[in-house]
C-alpha cells in the first residue's frame, strides 16, 4: 500500500508552519553533513499493520490472566447497575469518553518525554488531529538522539498499556485487563514505527532522529 503523499490531504495551518520547520532544520542538518533517510508511512497502512502487530503481544496477557484468574470475566461489559438497554447505551457512552481521555493522555505522555529531551522544551512540542483519519497525534520538532526518540515513541504504551495489563493479572482485574490491551492496540503504530527503527541499518556513528511535521513516521539524519 502506498504512503499517503503531501497532495492527499490538504494541510492545516499548523502543519505548515510545522513543515517550514522541518525543512529549515534538515537544511541545517544537510549543511552539516547529515544525510537523511525517510521512514514515514501512510495512516491507513500503519492502522493495518499496527493491529496484526499487536494480537501476538496481547495474547500473552490473556493466557496469563486466564491461567492466573480462571473465574474471572475477560470481555467488555456496557451494562452498568442492569441489563436495561439505557443502561447499555450509557455504559457504552462512558466507555468511549474514558477512550477518548485515554488516548488525550497517550499523546500528553509523548509530549511530556519530548519535552523532557528537547532542547527547548515544551515550546518544541506541539499536537495535532488529522481529521481525515480520527487521528490525534504529538509533535516535536527538534531531532532527537535515537535512544531519547524510543522512550518518547515507547513510554505512552508502556505507562498505560502493558503496566496496567500486568497489574490485572495479578489483581484478577478484568478491566484493568481490557484498559490495558486497548492502550497496546492504540499505541501499535508507535510499535510500528519502533520496528522500524530496529530494522533501520546504518554503519554512520551519529543517528538523529526529526518527526515528520504531516505524515506519520519519522527521518533519520545520519553522519
Amino acid at each position: 500500500m502506498r504512503k499517503e503523499k503531501e497532495g492527499q490531504r490538504k494541510l492545516t495551518e499548523a502543519e505548515q508552519a510545522r513543515k517550514l520547520e522541518f525543512e529549515r532544520t534538515k537544511e541545517e542538518l544537510f549543511a552539516k553533513g547529515y544525510e537523511e533517510h525517510d521512514l514515514t508511512m501512510g495512516v491507513v497502512f500503519a492502522n493495518v499493520m499496527a493491529i496484526f502487530l499487536c494480537i501476538p503481544l496481547i495474547l500473552p496477557f490473556l493466557y496469563a490472566f486466564a491461567l492466573k484468574n480462571p473465574n474471572a470475566p475477560m470481555g467488555l461489559s456496557f451494562r452498568l447497575a442492569s441489563d436495561s438497554i439505557g443502561a447499555g447505551v450509557l455504559g457504552l457512552g462512558l466507555f468511549f469518553i474514558g477512550f477518548i481521555l485515554l488516548i488525550s493522555l497517550h499523546e500528553l505522555i509523548h509530549g511530556i518525554f519530548g519535552a523532557l529531551f528537547a532542547k527547548e522544551g515544551w515550546k518544541s512540542v506541539s499536537f495535532g488531529f488529522i481529521a481525515k483519519y480520527l487521528t490525534p497525534y504529538c509533535h516535536c520538532k527538534e531531532p532527537l538522539k535515537k535512544a531519547q526518540y524510543l522512550v518518547v515513541v515507547l513510554m505512552p504504551t508502556l505507562l498505560l498499556g502493558v503496566l496496567p495489563a500486568l497489574v490485572a493479572i495479578f489483581l484478577g482485574n478484568s478491566t484493568l485487563l481490557n484498559i490495558g490491551i486497548l492502550m497496546i492496540l492504540a499505541g501499535g503504530g508507535d510499535l510500528l514505527i519502533t520496528l522500524k527503527l530496529f530494522f533501520f541499518r546504518s554503519t554512520a556513528q551519529e543517528q538523529l532522529i526529526l518527526d515528520h511535521p504531516y505524515q506519520l513516521g519519522l527521518a533519520i539524519f545520519t553522519r
